[in-house]
């Protein structure tokens, strides 16, 4: 299984904090960054970041449920633009950046997938298996329930009557021997 590069010990502490978001009327908290955070990590202008994130080809759903605009204070005391994003909006930038740190991010963004899809398959194939023996034991169980009432047919039809009769019959013969014996 591949295992996930790690990113140095600061990486969360840089770039990841944890946001409340009121959406549908339930509260939510989710890890949220920010563009010039995104700068800072990547060693980007923020300029250059800002002008990725306007020219990133997504739909406009996916847009607005990650990415916002919304503006900072600079040291001189100005606005200036600022994007916040989600975890999704943030892969999304990040797989439009090159570069050591953005290489080694998609390294190891891919190890995850990878161990996650290797984690699915082995609990999918547990299931499986475990479906499978289900499976086996109830046809074992219904085999033997079948042969079980055939053979409570096969008795009842053809053994007990023939048997029955055997026994009457000897014991029709039986009588007149037990007879004979009491009187002598």
């Amino acid at each position: 299984m591949n295992k996930p590069l790690n990113f140095p010990p600061k990486f969360q502490e840089q770039l990841i904090e944890i946001s409340s978001r009121f959406h549908n009327s339930d509260h939510q908290a989710e890890a949220t960054t920010t563009s010039l955070k995104v700068a800072k990590y990547f060693q980007r202008n923020h300029r250059d970041v800002l002008r990725a994130l306007r020219e990133l080809e997504c739909s406009a759903d996916f847009s607005g449920r990650n990415f916002a605009l919304t503006e900072y204070i600079d040291t001189q005391g100005k606005p200036r633009p600022m994007y916040e994003m989600t975890k999704n909006g943030f892969v999304f930038l990040i797989m439009s950046f090159t570069g050591k740190q953005a290489a080694m991010f998609k390294e190891s963004y891919i190890a995850a997938f990878d161990e996650m899809s290797d984690f699915i398959k082995s609990q999918n194939l547990t299931l499986i298996s475990e479906f499978n023996k289900a499976v086996l034991q109830y046809e074992r169980a219904s085999d033997a329930a079948s042969e079980a009432g055939r053979n409570l047919v096969l008795f009842g039809r053809k053994i007990k009557p023939h048997a029955a009769e055997k026994m009457a019959e000897l014991e029709r013969q039986l009588q007149p021997l037990l007879f004979d014996e009491e009187d002598k």
